[in-house]
């Protein structure tokens, strides 16, 4: 077995040198805001009776026949534009779709009157909702009423199999519209102002799904701070190329069966089933954020702690203006352009013939470093004169394979792998110009 050298790199520039330098109103604040003064019983007591973190809410309940014209009502929005007066927004949601199955137990649920839970609505605007929580259960009632699926895999009233609502009997669809979903509505006045809106809409969306299948980090981020930022991102992460790198299917669906198993025998174009999870979990979402947050590294950077990094940097980045945005967009779709014009799949890969899947730990330097001013101008002469390129990223990561283990998670090894794909990028583009 060859000897791996691991010793630390020395050599290139510094990190800062190899950062792209921040655009104009790009920079995030990522200080610590609370303080570590005692608060006194007194100062408690008094937050306590102001109302301070509470929570406001109502409750309603709504026929099930209603739910269709309910889902459809448009009321006027900002700037006179028509908008859902119940917001089903798909990127505030999960990726997860209910199968006909599912759905079809929703209705026999109805039809038994076996309680279903509540669904949670948060009131953007007066009178105005969010569905923070049934979202799935709105859209199967809907869809059931729109006879958009047949009834299937019922239990207790399996003769119903293979029907549509308006195929159903007539005291069956009496039976079903006489039934009622709840709902508790958390109030306009839940939150003061739009930050604590926000802080309080995190906890209750973690809170109301902590019972069932965990959220990841960006469903959750995605729910609570949505906006031009995280519009941005989902919009990124449907590149073709990069769909391709994470192994991703280019037309994702989460009841796809067919997507092949990761072993040692698979091609490395072919969409896996870890890419799958991956668009069902939003990670190639949070993949996008990352290149954008990556950019304010500081001292604060923990990979452990990469999440919050994140809901820090979104929260703020969704503030930043569209010029800004639009550079972004630019800026991402050349980087990732000129990864698969120079590395194909393998881009994000340890370059390694015995390890296909691509990895966090490589996208996050590779990315970081090919945006850099002194890389950007040589893309061209780079993927003119890839096996170079190639050959010295594969080098760079035979020298330095602990650092890339996954294991190496501070800030002074995020610059220390900063420092060593400098380096090899640098290599590359002084060989490729004899």
């Amino acid at each position: 077995m060859t000897k791996v050298n691991q010793k630390k790199p020395t050599a290139g520039p510094k990190p800062q040198q190899a950062a792209s330098s921040l655009l104009k109103g790009e920079k995030v604040s990522f200080d610590d805001k609370d303080t570590e003064k005692r608060v006194s019983d007194e100062d408690l007591n008094s937050r306590y009776a102001k109302g301070e973190m509470r929570i406001v809410t109502e409750q309603a309940r709504y026929p099930l026949a209603g739910i269709l014209a309910m889902l459809k009502e448009q009321v006027e929005g900002a700037g006179g534009k028509m908008e859902p007066r119940y917001k089903l927004d798909p990127e505030y949601q999960r990726r997860h779709r209910w199968s006909p199955e599912r759905k079809s137990r929703l209705i026999e649920s109805f039809l038994m009157n076996v309680p279903v839970p509540p669904v949670f609505l948060f009131e953007r605007e007066l009178a105005r909702f969010e569905v923070m929580d049934g979202r799935q259960r709105l859209t199967s009632l809907g869809d059931f009423y729109a006879n958009k699926f047949a009834l299937i895999g019922l239990e207790q009233w399996a003769d119903l199999n293979g029907r549509t609502y308006s195929e159903l009997p007539s005291k069956i669809q009496d039976g079903i519209n006489r039934r009622y979903i709840s709902s508790i509505i958390l109030l306009k006045e839940t939150g003061g102002d739009d930050a604590k809106a926000a802080e309080l809409k995190k906890m209750i969306f973690e809170r109301l799904n902590s019972g069932g299948v965990k959220l990841a980090s960006q469903e959750t981020r995605n729910a609570v701070h949505g906006g031009p930022l995280n519009s941005l991102c989902i919009s990124l992460s449907e590149n073709e190329s990069f769909r391709r790198m994470w192994r991703i299917p280019l037309d994702p669906s989460p009841e796809e069966k067919d997507v092949n198993e990761e072993d040692a025998d698979e091609e490395f174009d072919e969409p896996t089933k870890a890419g799958l999870r991956m668009f069902k979990n939003m990670e190639d979402v949070e993949l996008v954020l990352r290149f954008f947050a990556y950019r304010q590294i500081t001292p604060k950077f923990n990979l452990n702690k990469i999440s919050e990094f994140l809901d820090r940097f979104i929260s703020e980045g969704n503030n930043f203006p569209a010029t800004l945005l639009a550079e972004y967009k630019t800026m991402f779709e050349a980087t990732v352009a000129f990864f698969w014009n120079a590395l194909g799949v393998e881009s994000f890969t340890v370059l390694n013939p015995s390890k296909k899947r691509p990895a966090k730990i490589v996208y996050d330097p590779l990315m970081f470093v090919a945006n850099s001013a002194a890389v950007v101008p040589h893309h061209a002469l780079l993927v003119a004169k890839k096996s170079v390129l190639r050959d010295e990223l594969k080098k760079m990561y035979e020298r330095n394979h602990e650092l890339f283990s996954g294991r190496r998670t501070n800030f002074q090894d995020t610059q220390d792998r900063n420092r060593c794909v400098s380096d090899a990028f640098a290599a590359a583009i002084a060989k490729s110009k004899k």
